[in-house]
């Protein structure tokens, strides 16, 4: 960003454990929101399937 305070100076054990705790933690953010765009997208092929395939069929 334009206005953020300049970077301060870490060493490199720090860096190294910071990073490795967000490795560690894993990305369970975008595990969430695959899992909730799936439940989505088949959501909506039942709903469709039940009301457009099913009623054409009988």
């Amino acid at each position: 960003m334009l206005n953020s305070p300049p970077l301060q100076r870490r060493d490199e054990k720090t860096e190294r454990h910071d990073v490795a705790a967000a490795v560690r933690a894993g990305p369970s953010g975008a595990v969430t929101v695959a899992a909730i765009a799936t439940a989505i997208v088949v959501a909506c092929w039942f709903v469709f399937y039940l009301f457009v395939f099913l009623p054409r069929g009988s």
